[in-house]
């Protein structure tokens, strides 16, 4: 038996906005700290180079980041983090995030 292997063109689905340049956004607020003495804190979204993204904060004019993970947590650590005033999906599509469930899945129906 011999088989053979069909290779296909990729097609590249151009995107359908262009990363801007900003790499860090803001993405809200939130309150850390006790009842009696809580404080706001403003919490930044940074996209790195990789793909991976982080939440940052500034204390005394130092970047700090929280935390890093990958793109398609982004969503899931927005609601994790309890923020106020975050970013909505177009927003962030915006900001340069890609649903990694967009467009490379169809439903194929008959």
């Amino acid at each position: 038996m011999n088989a053979s292997v069909v290779k296909f063109p990729r097609v590249k689905v151009p995107a359908r906005r262009p990363k801007p340049r900003t790499r860090v956004f803001w993405a809200g607020y939130r309150y850390i700290g006790g009842e009696c003495c809580q404080e706001v804190q403003q919490v930044y979204l940074k996209r790195h180079g990789n793909g991976d993204w982080s939440f940052i904060t500034y204390v005394d004019n130092l970047s700090w980041e929280l935390e890093r993970f990958a793109a398609e947590m982004v969503p899931i650590k927005l609601d994790e983090y309890q923020l106020d005033h975050a970013p909505s999906e177009e927003r962030l599509e915006e900001m340069g995030w890609r649903d990694p469930s967009g467009p490379n899945v169809f439903d194929m129906e008959e």
